[in-house]
This record gives C-alpha cells, sequence and structure tokens, in this order.
C-alpha cells in the first residue's frame, strides 16, 4: 500500500521536527541490504518504527536492543521517513506511551520473535489470500508468533506494544504480529492520521 507523497496534488507535505508531537509513530526505510530484505518479506514500503519521545528524541528497538536517540541520529541513510498520530491520543495517553517505552530502553532485540513475525507474515498471506482458509491469521499466529521472546522487541513490536500499555491500542492482534506495514495499514484505516513526511 502507497504512502502519500510529497506531490501536494496527493496531499503530500514535507515536514521538520517542529511539527512532530510526543508519541507520535515514524516509520521509515533505507537502502540498506536488510531494509530491502524485511521489505522484500513483509511486502512493506517500510522497514523500521520508531516512537518520537519530545525534544528530538525516539525510542525504537533495533539489532543492539531498545535504546533512545536523537531522531536526526535514527534517521540517518534513511531515504523515506513519515510520521502518523494516533487520532484519539491525549497528553496523558502520549506520557504512557512514552513511559512504557522508555522503560524498556537496554532490554533486548527480539530476534527470534521477528523471524516469527516474519513467517506469521508470509503465511497470513498464503493462509488468506490464496488458500482463503477460516481464521487465517490465527492459523498463521499459532505457527509462528511462538518464538516471541517476553521482555524483548523488535521495533513495531514495541510501538505496538507501548501503544496496548497506554490503552490506546493500534491493532486487535498481538503486539507481535505488527510489522511496519501494520503500522501503515492502520494509518489508511483512519486509526493513524498522516503528519507529513520527515524524508521523502
Amino acid at each position: 500500500m502507497p504512502l502519500p507523497s510529497l506531490s501536494p496534488a496527493t496531499g503530500g507535505r514535507s515536514i521538520g521536527q517542529a511539527a512532530l508531537a510526543p508519541a507520535d509513530i515514524i516509520v521509515s526505510t533505507t537502502n540498506a541490504g536488510i531494509s530491502r530484505a524485511i521489505r522484500s518479506v513483509s511486502g512493506s514500503v517500510v522497514s523500521h518504527a520508531m516512537i518520537y519521545a519530545g525534544n528530538d528524541q525516539v525510542i525504537e528497538a533495533v539489532g543492539d536492543g531498545v535504546r533512545k536517540r536523537p531522531l536526526s541520529a535514527a534517521l540517518t541513510g534513511a531515504s523515506l521517513a513519515v510520521a502518523f498520530r494516533h487520532i484519539r491520543m491525549t497528553p496523558s495517553a502520549a506520557n504512557a506511551v512514552i513511559s512504557f517505552a522508555d522503560s524498556q530502553v537496554r532490554r533486548g532485540y527480539d530476534f527470534l520473535g521477528i523471524v516469527g513475525q516474519a513467517g506469521y507474515q508470509l503465511d497470513r498471506w498464503f493462509l488468506c489470500r490464496v488458500q482463503h482458509v477460516r481464521d487465517c491469521e490465527q492459523a498463521a499466529q499459532r505457527a509462528n508468533l511462538w518464538m516471541s521472546r517476553d521482555g524483548r522487541f523488535f521495533c513495531s513490536e514495541l510501538v505496538a506494544e507501548s501503544y496496548r500499555r497506554a490503552g490506546t491500542p493500534l491493532v486487535a492482534a498481538r503486539s507481535d504480529s505488527v510489522s511496519p506495514q501494520t503500522i501503515v495499514e492502520v494509518s489508511i484505516s483512519g486509526l493513524l492520521s498522516y503528519v507529513g513526511h520527515i524524508i521523502g
């Protein structure tokens, strides 16, 4: 599913850091091989997701674990970065999102979970769209998401779980089933509003 472009004709807009609000979700991608592999497996236009924590800081789960760092550092090498905002976000909910994500800083990365999540996305596509299996999403979850490790997160899992803990879930499914592409799909459904392109 395409993201809004920067063309005024399609409603896209370029924004700076000043347009961001705490708990905004930023999805991004780079031209690196791992990014291309993630996009290929998930059928996504993006490969990473992070939470804007305010004051030029983001919280994200990357290969060396959950960390908090400047937005500019998190977007180094990005070829695309787009911000979204929950339509029912309040200051107290934003604080809760950031508080949970911040409490996970220095936790490990969920390497097994990302493998299971990739398997889930492939199985979900095959079972739902090709074989038209009844309860295909649950079958795909049972087959793959058992690999997720408690207390560890991959990028979009951290975003989804932070929102869930704040009482503003992005999806009904488990947090470890959420990919960066899922966040794009949630934005298209209307639960997340498009803030703008930081890079793109």
